[in-house]
This record gives C-alpha cells, sequence and structure tokens, in this order.
C-alpha cells in the first residue's frame, strides 16, 4: 500500500468500494461543469479530475469530500498511500500507538482517523437500524435482550446527590438468533450510584417496557433474558423465559449449599394459536458474544468517549 503509485492506490481503493467515481458527476465547486477521467496533473504528476467548465477548470483529487481520507495541502498533509495504509491498520484492531510506530505520522493524525471512523459506523449503523424487523422470516423466532456497561465515571462536587457520585454508560442490546445484523443498541439512563457500587444495576422497567413495545410488540417472538425483574413486562406476541446468571443458595437434604449460575437450560411454550408446545434454548449466549465483540474493539479515548462522561 505504502509503495504502490497514486493511480495504483486509486484503483485500490476503488475496487474496494472505498473511493467513489467521480467521472462524468457535477463539479463540486463550480456546480455547472462535468468532472473528466482522472489526469496528471501538471507539476505535481498526481491523479486528479478536472472540472469541463470554461470558468472553473479546478482539479479534484479523488479523495474529495470523503468521510474518511483527507484532502489537504501543507506540511501536514499526507499522501493517499499513508492515509489508506492506516485506515487498514485500524480495520485490523491495531492500536493507536502501534500504528504511531510502523507509520510514523503524527498522533493527531491517527486521532482524527479514528474519530472519523467512529462517526462513519455511527451513521451506518442508525441508518441500518431503520429496516429492522425481528421474526419477519420466521414465526416465533428467537430474540435475545441483555444490557451491558461500557464507562464509569466519578462527578464528585459537581454530582447531585454527594452519596452518589458515579454515573455510568449502560446499553441495552436485542437481536434475533441466526441474524447477527438485527443487532438494536439502545442507550439507557442508569440512575447514579454510590463510588464502590459494581455497576448502575440491571435495566430498569420504565425504559425496557418502551423498548419492548417499539421493537417486539406483536412481531411473535419468543424472548430470552436473565433474570431481571424487568423483562417479566407483559407484551402482546411474546413469549419469554429466563435464566439465572447468579449462583444461588439452595438446601439439599438438609444442608445449604450454592447452585451454579445457570447459563444455558431448555424451555418449553405453548403456542398461543395452535396451543403446540415449543421446545427452545433458553440464555443470552449471543447478545453476551456481541458485547465481548464490541468491547474488544472499542476504545474508550476522548474521541469515542460519551461528552457527558468527559
Amino acid at each position: 500500500m505504502l509503495t504502490a503509485t497514486p493511480l495504483n492506490v486509486v484503483k485500490m481503493l476503488r475496487a474496494d468500494r472505498i473511493l467513489p467515481k467521480w467521472e462524468g458527476k457535477v463539479c463540486p465547486r463550480y456546480e455547472k461543469g462535468t468532472l473528466s477521467g482522472l489526469k496528471l496533473e501538471a507539476g505535481t504528476g498526481m491523479p486528479k479530475h478536472r472540472c469541463s467548465h470554461w470558468k472553473c477548470r479546478v482539479y479534484i483529487n479523488p479523495q474529495h469530500l470523503h468521510p474518511l481520507f483527507v484532502d489537504g495541502r501543507g506540511a501536514a498533509a499526507q499522501p493517499l498511500q499513508t492515509q489508506a495504509a492506516l485506515l487498514m491498520l485500524k480495520l485490523n484492531n491495531i492500536s493507536n500507538p502501534a500504528v504511531h510506530r510502523l507509520l510514523h505520522v503524527n498522533h493527531k493524525m491517527v486521532e482524527d482517523l479514528d474519530k472519523r471512523l467512529c462517526h462513519a459506523r455511527k451513521t451506518w449503523v442508525e441508518a441500518k437500524e431503520k429496516d429492522i424487523v425481528f421474526g419477519k422470516d420466521q414465526k416465533w423466532a428467537d430474540v435475545e435482550a441483555d444490557e451491558t456497561t461500557f464507562d464509569r465515571m466519578e462527578l464528585g462536587n459537581k454530582a447531585p446527590d454527594p452519596k452518589n457520585p458515579v454515573v455510568w454508560e449502560q446499553w441495552c442490546g436485542i437481536v434475533q438468533r441466526g441474524h447477527p445484523e438485527t443487532l438494536v443498541l439502545s442507550r439507557l439512563s442508569p440512575r447514579e450510584s454510590a463510588k464502590r457500587a459494581p455497576g448502575p444495576g440491571a435495566i430498569r422497567k420504565v425504559e425496557w417496557t418502551p423498548l419492548a413495545k417499539k421493537w417486539l410488540q406483536d412481531k411473535k417472538v419468543i424472548l430470552h433474558t436473565d433474570s431481571a425483574k424487568s423483562y417479566k413486562t407483559r407484551v402482546p406476541g411474546v413469549l419469554h423465559d429466563k435464566v439465572v446468571h447468579g449462583k444461588k443458595r439452595v438446601k439439599v437434604k438438609g444442608q445449604w449449599k450454592w447452585k451454579a449460575p445457570t447459563y444455558v437450560k431448555l424451555a418449553k411454550h405453548k403456542n398461543p394459536i395452535t396451543k403446540k408446545m415449543i421446545t427452545v434454548k433458553s440464555g443470552t449466549q449471543v447478545v453476551d458474544r456481541a458485547w465481548k465483540f464490541l468491547k474488544d474493539r472499542l476504545t474508550i479515548n476522548q474521541n469515542a468517549k460519551d461528552p457527558f462522561l468527559s
């Protein structure tokens, strides 16, 4: 990537559908002429598009108006080869210090691309989320729901309640088994907690009820969750089962013993229409795997941190 010529880099990025083709498009500056194919600009030798209007005739870089690549000049500007190599490293989950050592670029450039990549992913997810429908291709499909915590912060003297100075960033996830592209993430608003609290607690009923009605009501799905009480909310068209993730103290033959957590078990439901029994495997393995995937690849820094927690 670094040793490729400027023209070959553009061809590779276009083959991967990372760069758009500007040929025949309206000039983004003059908005009247059309852009030509790639031509080598005299003096620089860089491949660029040129406006056909006689009043404009401006040269446009292939990465013009790109959400990830920068189109600039000056001592701090980097060629497209370096930017493409940086993007490849970030997509492979390489840390920012390692990228800085490999490419010998300023840390600000690495952080800037990291921030723009986060915004691009957010925009894409929000656009795709509007088309998600649970149970669309299967009646009584298995759907899992769970919540997790990503970040915490102590407010100190700024806390409304000095006894509860810790705020949390908590998210709820809903996903249909067999369709990982249906993962829906919703930001929660947990209450402030004490300084030594291990977490914000389970999702509250006031937050789960609107999510369940929006995504699951009348969808004819089987909901698998943990044993949080909020998930017991009755929703039309939803069958619910749960597993207990915590240890439980039970009495066996007159002696108290600790029962190991239950992560997977078989559950039976009666189809409310046909009255037939449906046997399913309860548990939240899929959404838990999604949380692990996100936390392994998400860098909580000033570029991805919630403004409220910064």
